[in-house]
């Protein structure tokens, strides 16, 4: 696989809030995430008790592979499954030979189906507009996929210029046949969202005039329905505060933070960095959940389940260097965090229920009726494979 550090390189023409956020999940299978320069937060609750619960081993299954994925693929890690089984993630099939420019253009949401399949899920035409790229944001609900966009607007009068560009969400059934085209209003620029049952779009959006961020609305056809407070000032203080605590700000922490369905609610999780956990309805905060991490880890990722639990994939914290220096003085360093387990909390009050030890090298992607789903690849060819594992106390 192509590692993370050459595809951000060949990214760096795509808006800098898509490179934020893939610079925080982009990893080749053999590597790990790169966060920012962070800590265990100052303000998290910690059971003085739960390091002391023994890791349960999984029991991995044959792994089922796919007709897809070379030694030259690059994957970003921002995994999701559908209400089916199936299995989607970002991925460029081949970037040896492309420029900057066709990377981002090939960059594409692929699904791996129960039956083993390969859907892609392609840009499609919408009047008014060409070009059209995959931004790698997307969100997977019960029956379709939503992917995010960007498009060039044609000029009405001159059909050879181009006037904008805009956002545009396209909606495909599981089997990748496009279903809707949404184009947002040209002060939306998200950098990530959600959409809830009702076809209702929650956005994360950058606002750029006051530096921040803001969560909106949208009704189902991209029409700003409101205007949402994630929390009232009290709690951003102390959200803001914590964040200050692991060198981010409030912004920053959103920005790369990422959305999984809840029942008909969707949390909201922060990546590389212990935060509370959001959960979210068309009103605003439903409830924040601090969990109780075990001393020493870090989120990296929040798994979607079937069950209601909170499960999250951690890890810990090093300090590697960035790159090698021809000068000869020390290299620049950056934090890595190494995933090593998985951690399951009631959502009540975000108490540990079991932690989980993993293996090096498949990525969790979801847990399913007790068991888990993993992403790896064939090491002769670095075809894509699923593999199901289940806790051994159970």
């Amino acid at each position: 696989m192509v590692t993370c550090r050459t595809l951000l390189r060949r990214l760096r023409l795509i808006h800098v809030a898509y490179i934020s956020f893939g610079l925080s999940l982009c990893l080749s299978f053999d590597g790990s995430a790169q966060v920012a320069n962070t800590g265990a937060p100052k303000t998290a609750t910690v059971h003085p008790d739960v390091s002391a619960l023994t890791p349960v081993k999984l029991h991995y299954d044959d792994p089922v592979t796919f007709p897809v994925g070379t030694k030259q693929s690059a994957i970003i890690s921002d995994f999701k499954c559908g209400a089916d089984g199936s299995v989607f993630l970002p991925m460029v099939d081949d970037v040896s030979h492309l420029s900057r420019e066709a990377v981002a253009s090939s960059m594409m949401i692929v699904g791996l189906t129960p039956s083993g399949d390969v859907v892609r899920f392609i840009p499609q035409p919408v009047s008014g507009y060409r070009n059209l790229i995959s931004l790698f944001r997307y969100f997977v609900a019960k029956s379709y996929v939503y992917v995010l966009e960007l498009g060039d607007k044609i000029d009405s009068g001159d059909l050879q210029r181009v006037s904008g560009r805009s956002r545009i969400i396209q909606a495909f059934d599981y089997k990748g046949q496009l279903v809707q085209s949404i184009v947002l209003d040209a002060d939306i620029d998200p950098l990530n969202f959600a959409v809830f049952d009702s076809g209702e779009i929650l956005v994360l959006s950058a606002d750029t005039l006051n530096h921040s961020t803001r969560l909106l609305l949208l009704d189902p056809r991209g029409r700003l329905e409101s205007k949402l407070s994630l929390f009232d000032s009290d709690f951003a203080s102390q959200l803001d505060l914590a964040a200050k605590g692991q060198s981010r700000t409030l912004s920053n922490v959103l920005a790369v933070s990422s959305f999984v369905p809840h029942g008909e609610d969707i949390l909201l999780a922060a990546t590389g960095i212990n935060f509370p956990i959001l959960e979210l309805n068309q009103h605003g905060v439903v409830k924040a959940t601090k969990l109780a991490l075990p001393s020493g880890l870090t989120v990296r990722s929040l798994l979607p389940s079937d069950d209601g639990m909170l499960r999250v994939v951690a890890g810990t914290l090093r300090s590697m260097p960035l790159s090698t220096s021809a000068s000869g003085s020390p290299p620049p360093t950056g934090e890595y965090l190494f995933a090593s387990e998985i951690d399951e909390f009631y959502p009540q009050d975000g108490s540990l229920v079991r932690r989980i030890s993993i293996e090096a090298g498949p990525k969790p992607v979801c847990s399913s009726k007790g068991a888990y789903t993993f992403l790896a690849h064939r090491e002769a060819d670095s075809r894509l494979q699923l593999i199901t594992a289940s806790p051994s106390d159970h």
